[in-house]
């Protein structure tokens, strides 16, 4: 079968160093820094309002949990 020359080749993919069983996933990560800015947001914003701080630290855990699941995809 006839091959275009003017197509490019399929680009080259080095394969990782570390193995897929040693590797942090990005949810975790995102999740936790997420978490941690939500809560010192909080803080500086409610101040030592303790249901404020529990609730902005889950709501930002999950949406850094959400924005790494979606990068890891990518």
């Amino acid at each position: 079968m006839a091959e275009n020359k003017k197509r490019k080749g399929h680009p080259y993919r080095k394969p990782a160093d570390i193995p897929s069983s040693q590797r942090v996933k990005g949810g975790t990560i995102w999740a936790l820094l997420f978490a941690a800015f939500a809560l010192l947001i909080a803080y500086f914003a409610a101040g030592v309002n303790y249901t404020v701080l529990i609730i902005a630290t889950i709501v930002g855990g999950v949406i850094g949990y959400i924005i790494g699941k979606k990068m890891e995809k990518k």
